[in-house]
Parts: structure tokens; C-alpha cells; sequence
């Protein structure tokens, strides 16, 4: 039988769209204003929908929908946030008022899901190697908490555009196409602009509401994007200062407890195929 290969330039063959659903601002721990990520989606990318989810607050998402108001965008946002559980990270979706951090991962899906949202795994296998000075957390939540809530999830993130977590995301894939089999989801996790869209989510339609069908009926696709040059190095310029204050408070305080997920991945899975699994 042979190896199926990815169909390059797919949103071109049908009436597909890109949304890029997890993107940081000054809010949190992102550099951009809102109106720079705004303008930047409008000027610089083919996005048709986003989401502004900062870590535990929804003032940036507040933000740019007051500025969406006041000026036509192309595009479409969501309002969402990255909420920090106990357990690890949830980028919850389509939510009216901001979610408490630090309760359980089923308490945070539960509220996600009383307000109408979304709750989706974010970056579920990253574990952060440093000690954050705030005593919170980056980590996803882990193999344990994907299956013990394998009811809860409306989708997985299985494409996050950070460069490091390559493997992370492998795990994410193939996790969920052997055992969870819920919606999949690509975004960036952008803190920088010029990070916007290198990764995105395919859905047939053009609004947030079609996204949100497309993800209720597992209809979507996460895809890469490339990183050029000049993107990267602006991503390494903002992280080395970031990675240098995580360094100092380890060396003062340990490195954070190792959290052990084994994901035995075969050989052959490829992220990109999905017909194999």
C-alpha cells in the first residue's frame, strides 16, 4: 500500500478557511498591542478568524472587540483565554466573562462549557523544564488529564507553531487519533506578531461560526506554516530574555517537578497523515 502523502495547498481545492486560535498579547506575556495584532492579521496574513487568548485574562480579548467595532477587519475574532488549571493549560473558546485560574482541569472544562465555549487541550505534552518567578505553570495537561477527561474536550491542539515542541505536538497527534478522537486544532501560540498564522486551523466556511460547527463535527484540519528567517530570529530575540529570567529563578528555586508522560510513538506516524490511524 502506498504512503499517502499531504495535498499541498488543500484550502485551495474546496471552500476552506484558516483560524489561528491561540495568539498572545501585551496582556500577558506577549509583546503586540492589540492594534498591532489586528493590523498585522488584516495587512500581513489570509486569516479568517482568530482568537486573542492571554494567559488568565480576557482584557485583551475585551480589547479587540471594542476595536473591531470601531474599524472593519476582514476577519472575524473570538474571544477566548488561555486559562491556567491545576492540571496544565486549556485555551478555552467562545467565552463571555473571564475564567478563575488554578482550579482543577474538570471545574475549568465545566465552566468553559456553562458560559457556551469551547475547551480545547492546549499544547497538551509541553512541560516547562524551568521555575516560573510566579510559581505558575506552561505546562499542557498531560496524557492522565486528556484521557481521565476524554468526555470534556471539544478539540486538541495537535499543531502548535512554538519550534521546539516538534515532538510534543507528534504525541498530541497520535494520542488523539488512537484514544481521545476529538477535533483537532492547529495555532500558532503567537507572542510575537511576525509568529501569527505559522500555525492554523483548516474549516470549510469563512466565519466563527462555521469554525465552531467545523470543530463540533470534527471537520478540521491543523496545519504548519513556514518559518522564514526573519521570523525566527525574531522569536529567538524575544525568548532569550525570557529563557534567561527562567534560568536565574531555577537556579534559585530547582527546576519544577518532571511530569512522566510516555507516548510510545511508531515509527511511521506521520502528523500529516491522517488515514494511517
Amino acid at each position: 500500500m502506498p504512503t499517502l502523502k499531504p495535498i499541498k495547498n488543500i484550502e485551495k481545492l474546496r471552500h476552506l478557511s484558516k483560524a489561528d486560535v491561540h495568539i498572545h498579547s501585551l496582556h500577558s506575556d506577549g509583546r503586540p498591542t492589540i492594534k498591532e495584532i489586528l493590523d498585522y492579521v488584516e495587512e500581513k496574513t489570509d486569516l479568517n478568524v482568530i482568537a486573542i487568548t492571554d494567559h488568565d485574562t480576557m482584557d485583551g480579548a475585551f480589547e479587540a472587540e471594542k476595536l473591531m467595532r470601531k474599524k472593519k477587519y476582514r476577519f472575524e475574532l473570538i474571544l477566548g483565554e488561555e486559562v491556567s488549571s491545576k492540571e496544565g493549560h486549556i485555551l478555552s473558546l467562545f467565552l463571555k466573562e473571564p475564567i478563575k485560574p488554578g482550579m482543577s482541569a474538570r471545574e475549568t472544562i465545566e465552566e468553559v462549557h456553562r458560559q457556551g465555549g469551547v475547551a480545547i487541550a492546549a499544547h497538551p505534552f509541553e512541560h516547562l523544564r524551568y521555575q516560573l518567578s510566579d510559581g505558575l505553570t506552561m505546562d499542557g495537561v498531560g496524557l492522565k488529564t486528556l484521557l481521565k477527561e476524554k468526555a470534556s474536550w471539544n478539540g486538541i491542539e495537535i499543531v502548535n507553531a512554538t519550534p521546539t515542541l516538534r515532538d510534543e505536538n507528534l504525541w498530541a497527534a497520535f494520542v488523539n487519533r488512537t484514544m481521545i478522537h476529538k477535533a483537532e486544532t492547529g495555532s500558532s501560540d503567537a507572542h510575537i506578531v511576525e509568529a501569527i498564522g505559522k500555525g492554523y486551523t483548516l474549516f470549510e466556511g469563512k466565519t466563527a461560526a462555521d469554525f465552531r460547527h467545523a470543530l463540533a463535527h470534527h471537520q478540521t484540519q491543523a496545519m504548519n506554516a513556514r518559518w522564514n528567517l526573519y521570523a525566527f530570529t525574531r522569536y529567538a530575540f524575544f525568548f532569550f530574555p525570557v529563557w534567561l529570567r527562567l534560568l536565574f529563578f531555577t537556579l534559585v528555586h530547582g527546576r519544577p517537578k518532571k511530569k512522566v508522560d510516555n507516548v510510545d510513538v511508531p515509527k511511521e506516524f506521520n502528523i500529516e497523515d491522517k488515514n494511517r490511524f
